[in-house]
């Protein structure tokens, strides 16, 4: 049987080592694959000139946009900078809202057996938004579409067994 498409998240930010790294998130009815489509190197900004600095690298560092909606599913599942979870590894399945933002966390098993805890912010894409305020919506109203959105698709994707576990705080 195929896998089918189901949905795509536009952003989520991952903190990484050297700083932020934002992914598009594409969701079949397998698995979730998140897909690189910008780092940065904000820490070595941040050591030149603090927090600003930290800031200044993230804004100009272009976006490595990525063609993932039509891409071949092996082919991205494969590519080491991004990152597949099958869902029937998923053991955990979370998504609160925290102060500043809404944290998406799953926590699922490797092929090799380690567990894995993601973590993961959604971030509302600024045309999405830009899109929004000029409907007259609220930053704030936006970002719980979004959040809610996001609960909706996960809810179509997962089996039924992991999506009963998922823990909404929304």
């Amino acid at each position: 049987m195929e896998e089918k498409r189901i949905a795509v998240i536009p952003s989520a930010m991952i903190q990484g080592a050297l700083g932020p790294k934002e992914y598009g998130v594409l969701l079949t009815d397998q698995r979730s694959i998140f897909v690189l489509t910008r780092a940065t190197n904000a820490a070595v900004w941040g050591a030149l000139g603090g927090a600003l600095g930290a800031m200044v690298g993230y804004a100009v560092t272009d976006p490595q946009y990525v063609a993932y909606l039509e891409a071949d599913l092996a082919t991205l599942s494969s590519n080491d900078k991004n990152i597949s979870i099958p869902h029937s590894s998923i053991r955990k399945l979370g998504l609160e809202k925290k102060l500043g933002g809404y944290r998406l966390q799953i926590e699922y098993m490797t092929p090799e057996g380690k567990s894995k805890t993601l973590n993961a912010v959604l971030t509302l894409p600024p045309v999405h938004l830009k899109q929004k305020k000029s409907e007259g919506v609220k930053t704030k109203e936006a970002f719980e579409e979004y959040s809610r959105k996001v609960r909706e698709a996960y809810e179509h994707a997962l089996p039924p067994e992991i999506g009963a576990r998922a823990e909404w705080r929304i």
